[in-house]
């Protein structure tokens, strides 16, 4: 067991087993009688909640978080010779490519039993950021083991002491016939290749990003015209409940006048049919008194 060991170790795991897993190892180095190793582990900071996250990323979706790194050296060379257009557009390229990171941390932060609030996928973002506009923060997000989220405000190095990164004594290279050159060679075409691939990589992340971002938009404009047609549907409706309440005041008003009007005629027919039956009584009368005289001689 050795420093670098258990470093990588404890920085892998959930959140809350740091603590114990160290304490443990603390103890195994102490038992083994290396006191300056149990010295070294000790000394290891838990990472906080944003720096877990971006350390679970480098660990568990490498093939996301490279090219954001790899995109960050191609935005810090292109930032000299581009126009101011050309860099608005890359920022918000940069910016959409980091939220998207970010909210592939959070998603892997739930599925590894921890609630992640917004404060802390800002921070997380704050972190990207910085190793956007940092080699040094690149490198630090790199080593997969931050302690503390990262700020970069456009000039200077990030903090150094965020980042533990101790690493294990470099091992002696075999000997082989191949010289400097040839070694220096080798590295160069291997990082040029390295290079090539994350930039392949960081556009088919950009593209993912683009795709997401209109499909985003055609939901949103799709929730705007449904909600438009919502809207008005709704206003529609409520003048023609207004119409109909107009129309059924009216129809009430129209049938209590009807019933005025009916009550009245009621009267004048009972009125008539009494004048109508007085005077056949009338009649009737005129008739007999008209029989009783004797006719004319």
């Amino acid at each position: 067991m050795d420093l670098e060991e258990v470093a990588e170790e404890l920085y892998s795991l959930d959140l809350g087993q740091f603590t114990p897993v160290r304490t443990a190892r603390e103890k195994e180095a102490r038992a083994a009688g290396d006191r300056e190793l149990a010295a070294q582990i000790k000394q290891l900071r838990k990472p906080s909640l944003s720096a877990w996250l971006a350390n679970q990323l480098v660990r568990e979706r490498r093939e996301q978080i490279e090219p954001l790194l790899a995109l960050g050296e191609q935005l810090r060379e292109l930032q000299a010779s581009v126009s101011a257009d050309q860099l608005r557009a890359l920022t918000q390229q940069r910016h959409r490519l980091v939220y998207a990171v970010a909210q592939e941390a959070r998603a892997l932060g739930h599925e590894r039993g921890q609630t992640v609030s917004d404060d802390v996928a800002r921070e997380l973002e704050q972190t990207l950021h910085a190793a956007l506009g940092d080699p040094g923060a690149a490198e630090a997000v790199r080593s997969g083991r931050l302690t503390n989220g990262l700020q970069y405000a456009g000039f200077g190095p990030v903090d150094p002491a965020a980042v533990p990164a101790p690493e294990a004594t470099p091992k002696p290279k075999p000997k082989g016939k191949s010289g400097p050159k040839d070694d220096l060679a080798a590295r160069r075409k291997e990082r040029a290749e390295q290079l090539r691939r994350a930039r392949e990589e960081a556009q088919e992340v950009l593209d993912r990003a683009r795709a997401a971002l209109v499909d985003a938009e055609a939901s949103r404009d799709e929730a705007a015209q449904t909600l438009e047609d919502a809207e008005r549907r709704h206003t529609e409706a409520r003048d023609r409940v207004d119409q109909l309440r107009l129309d059924l005041d009216d129809a009430e008003a129209a049938a209590d006048s009807a019933e005025h009007e009916l009550k009245a005629a009621r009267r004048a027919g009972e009125a008539a049919r009494k004048a109508a039956q007085l005077a056949a009584q009338r009649v009737t009368g005129a008739a007999h008194r008209l029989a009783e005289l004797p006719e004319p001689e």
